[in-house]
């Protein structure tokens, strides 16, 4: 009975070992076959607080390498009590040259004022707004269309090239 019962011991641990050997060779072959894959955010939220506020939404989030990829790219920025809306459906952030690239259905609306192309260059650390592309601006009374703006956010102007404005009186 005795011997029995060392038998079934030794074989138990037989069986242990054979069993953390096995697992560790499956376990082996299974980490060899990963591969590294690019984090995804899904249906995201961010907000910044420092001397100015925004509230950045969107679909999805992909960083690849050095590129961050945005679906539905929604950004609320607020500064000195003013708030700045803008969309577009797709946004491409640069890390290393640090801008961002508008692409899709851009909008951007200020106060009563309303900006819309088709892709927009944010150079975020010269504060500073471009395109090469045609740009319609909507307010109350006034429709502007012209192509090529740049936009200097530090000292708050625009210029718009080739400009055709209507006017309605009110």
């Amino acid at each position: 009975m005795k011997n029995k019962i060392l038998l079934y011991v030794a074989v138990f641990f037989l069986i242990l070992i054979l069993f953390s050997q096995i697992t560790q060779i499956f376990t082996g072959i299974e980490i060899s076959k990963l591969k590294p894959v690019q984090g995804k955010i899904e249906n995201f939220t961010l907000v910044g607080v420092n001397s100015d506020r925004y509230i950045l939404k969107g679909k999805s989030m992909l960083e690849l390498q050095n590129r961050i990829l945005i679906d539905n790219f929604n950004l609320k920025y607020i500064k000195n009590n003013e708030t700045i809306f803008i969309n577009s459906e797709q946004a491409t952030y640069h890390k290393r040259k640090n801008f961002l690239d508008l692409f899709k259905n851009v909008k951007i609306t200020t106060g009563k004022m309303k900006l819309y192309t088709d892709k927009l260059r944010i150079l975020v650390n010269e504060r500073r707004a471009y395109n090469t592309t045609k740009v319609k601006l909507v307010s109350d009374n006034m429709e502007t269309l012209g192509e090529n703006i740049f936009i200097n956010l530090k000292q708050e102007n625009m210029k718009l090239e080739n400009v055709k404005t209507i006017y309605r009186g009110s």
